[in-house]
């Protein structure tokens, strides 16, 4: 294909991809729409209207509700604290672990204790559970104790879903018309030039796509994020002869009497060996006779 040709293929795939824009935008939400939204067939009123029969009013007011909410996406997560009985920790845990797996969810996270060892009375898991079982899993959970906390948040993300589908839908028209322009082309300078535009759109693609991904998992799934605590048990209340202060004035005169008897005994210890020799020498002094005890000389008068 020449240049001129590649350049006019160009320029006409600008305006199928505008084109493809423009009828993306102009669809609505209700149709075409998959992966959970609604489809495009057509109900049974839309076929009694075709049909020329008359419908009830009451009758399209039940359908419009019901196809609101087949098309709703909405993410649902909740946070809630549980106070539970000391020492039960790992048996709520546990259960909270079950009721999860019950209404077919999962653990998805978990941080208990710390590197210390000791004994653990507290701790967060975050489950995950099929968004049609969310209010019953929540009832289920607030059983594992006494309920303190409750945090619901929910986001409505329909018309973002709708708008990725509908960019989806225009970037894989786009991505179709490079391909076909990719395999005419007959030069290397008009392949490069093809390909790049190729490659933004591919990346583009992949990145809604990974984006409608994450979507369909946070509203197919809720999650729950649970913190079991206990409460350690209120302090004893003092006596009236504590609060009188006379159990301190006890207690200080008891203090004193212990320092003065350690004193005294510091004392005793000391003067104990001086009075020991004291007495050994009284005792040799009593043995020796009479005439060897030496005696003490008197002044004489003068």
């Amino acid at each position: 294909m020449p240049t001129t040709g590649l350049v006019r293929a160009l320029a006409l795939f600008g305006m199928i991809g505008l084109l493809a824009g423009c009828g993306a935008a102009s669809n609505s939400p209700s149709s075409q729409v998959s992966g959970g939204l609604g489809q495009g067939s057509p109900t049974s009123s839309n076929a009694d209207k075709a049909a020329g029969a008359p419908v009830p009013a009451n009758q399209t007011t039940s359908t419009a509700v019901s196809q609101a909410r087949g098309n709703q996406k909405v993410i649902q997560d909740a946070a809630m604290g549980v106070q539970i009985k000391s020492g039960s920790f790992w048996d709520s845990y546990n259960k909270a672990v079950a009721v999860a797996a019950q209404f077919n969810g999962y653990l998805v996270s978990s941080q208990v204790g710390d590197v210390s060892g000791k004994a653990t009375d507290a701790g967060t898991l975050v489950v995950a559970v099929p968004a049609s079982s969310y209010s019953d899993a929540l009832s289920a959970l607030r059983q594992l104790g006494k309920a303190t906390q409750l945090q619901v948040t929910s986001q409505d993300v329909s018309g973002e879903y709708v708008d990725l589908q509908s960019r989806l839908r225009n970037q894989q028209a786009q991505q179709a018309v490079l391909l076909e322009l990719m395999r005419k082309a007959q030069t290397i300078s008009d392949s490069i030039a093809v390909q790049n535009q190729l490659s933004s759109v591919t990346g583009e693609i992949e990145q809604i796509q990974g984006r409608i991904r994450f979507l369909d998992q946070r509203t197919t799934y809720s999650t729950i994020t649970v913190r079991l605590y206990t409460v350690a048990a209120a302090p004893a209340q003092r006596s009236l002869w504590d609060r009188s202060g006379l159990a301190t004035s006890w207690a200080t005169a008891a203090q004193a009497f212990t320092a003065v008897l350690g004193g005294m005994l510091v004392v005793s210890g000391f003067l104990l060996p001086f009075a020991f020799l004291i007495l050994i020498g009284l005792g040799i002094w009593r043995l020796l006779p009479v005439s060897l005890r030496p005696t003490l000389r008197r002044g004489t008068s003068a």
